[in-house]
């Protein structure tokens, strides 16, 4: 059976977007691990509660907003939020 070209092309559509979803995020953690540096070199603890409490709420928003499920999208957010405090422990 072969695949429609709609299909196809909806798949490249896809493709492309993961892509550049995988970019912004390692653009992301690049900056995350700046922060991180400086924290270390200022004795900052590696983990802002109340900056992570106001993050997850703005995302919340913002999802809301664009039509995504605010549950979920705050699971993604905690779990990007995660691997940042992970990443700032071992600077």
């Amino acid at each position: 059976m072969s695949v429609p070209a709609e299909l196809l092309a909806l798949r490249e559509q896809i493709d492309a977007l993961d892509q550049q979803l995988f970019v912004l995020l390692a653009e992301r953690f690049k900056v995350t691990a700046q922060v991180g540096t400086l924290k270390k070199q200022c004795q900052l603890p590696a983990q802002d509660v109340a900056r992570e409490t106001a993050q997850l709420q703005k995302i919340q928003r913002l999802a809301s907003e664009t039509g995504l499920d605010p549950d979920w999208a705050l699971r993604l957010q905690r779990l990007i939020l995660d691997q940042v405090v992970m990443q700032h422990q071992q600077c």
